[in-house]
């Protein structure tokens, strides 16, 4: 078999995971441009992830979850948003009591009153 017939496997012939495109629409990067593309990706910093609500089971008497069904009924919510919504007027009366609205969360000392 004569050389002329297959090319010689270079590094140009060869493209990352993912990054293969066919030969007639796109020319072969270059080494030095998929290089600085790779160099740009490990020194971004991740993305933050999404915050996501934590879960919290609360126990009640059936005659409590029965009304607050119906209260949830009449406002058109569910009962998870109208306990968030009691959970976040709570902690915002706490909070008053504090120095820092955190209650204690930021690791400072938030103990003493106002």
């Amino acid at each position: 078999m004569s050389s002329a017939k297959f090319a010689s496997i270079t590094a140009g012939l060869l493209a990352r995971k993912g990054e293969a495109r066919p030969w007639a629409q796109e020319a072969i990067p270059t080494p030095r441009s998929w290089q600085a593309d790779f160099r740009a990706a490990v020194c971004a910093p991740p993305p933050s992830p999404p915050l996501k609500d934590r879960a919290c089971q609360v126990r009640m008497s059936a005659h409590d979850y029965e009304r607050l069904g119906i209260l949830a009924v009449k406002g058109n919510v569910t009962r998870q948003q109208l306990l968030k919504d009691a959970l976040s007027q709570f902690l915002e009366a706490k909070a008053r009591n504090y120095a820092c609205a955190c209650l204690g969360a930021c690791g400072r000392d938030c103990t003493s009153t106002q």
